[in-house]
This record gives C-alpha cells, sequence and structure tokens, in this order.
C-alpha cells in the first residue's frame, strides 16, 4: 500500500518527558504502517526533509533559543512546511523567524505526553497523507 511509502523523521533528546512523547507518536506511527528513522538532535544536520513525509523535532531551549544545530537545520531546509517542532518549556516559546515551520510549546509533564503525542501524530499523518496526494 502507499501508506508504508511513508517515512518520518523524528529528531529528539533524551529525557522522561520527551520520550514519554516519542513512545507515543511512535505507536500510532507504527499502527499506520509508517516508517519512523529516530535520531538524536546532534545528527539532525545529516537529514533532509525531501527523504520524508515530516520531520518531527523535539528541541530544548536555553535562554530563549533553541538548541543552535535546530535553527541551523530549519534555516537551510527548503521544505519548512514538513518539520514540526514542539518545545518542552512554558517561558520558552520560540518559533522560528522563517515562516511555514509548524511550532508548538507544552510543559515537560509527563501526565500529558499522550496529549501532545496526539496533536503532533494528527499533524503528521496530515503531511503524510498531504505527500501521497502529490
Amino acid at each position: 500500500p502507499a501508506v508504508s511509502k511513508s517515512r518520518v523523521l523524528i529528531a529528539t533528546q533524551k529525557t522522561k518527558f520527551k520520550q514519554a512523547v516519542v513512545s507515543e507518536i511512535h505507536k500510532v506511527l507504527n499502527e499506520n504502517s509508517i516508517y519512523i528513522k529516530m535520531v538524536d538532535v546532534k545528527n539532525l544536520r545529516y537529514q533532509g526533509t525531501r527523504d520524508f513525509s515530516a520531520v518531527v523535532i523535539i528541541n530544548r531551549c536555553l535562554a530563549g533559543r533553541p538548541d543552535p544545530r535546530v535553527e541551523s537545520y530549519i534555516d537551510n531546509e527548503p521544505q519548512k512546511n514538513k518539520i514540526i517542532i514542539l518545545t518542552p518549556g512554558i517561558l520558552d516559546a520560540w518559533k522560528p523567524d522563517t515562516e511555514g515551520v509548524d511550532t508548538m510549546t507544552s510543559a515537560s509533564v509527563i501526565s500529558k505526553s499522550d496529549k501532545i503525542a496526539k496533536k503532533i501524530v494528527s499533524k503528521v499523518l496530515a503531511l503524510v497523507e498531504q505527500s501521497q496526494n502529490q
């Protein structure tokens, strides 16, 4: 089926909250026969948006700025509409300067990780469907 050709990249760092969100995303995407590639944020620069239907970045902010590798990735990627960013932390509501990137913020509360994951999954599935219709 066409769905199995769909590929999603997830870039994150290891914290309990981020792992809980990723675990839920992974479960649902697997159920939808979507290939998932997991990388650490530090290896994000080796991945291109053209190879994926969606790119999910779960990013940390320090002093109101994202990991510089995430910022650089966004700046250099032509298909910004495929990028979904979750920045845990209420005070760090960073948004990239560039238009087109889908950004979300959330408190790092484990009990809310499933709700956050569901929001991300719905955005990912919409991008997957969009890529199949092109």
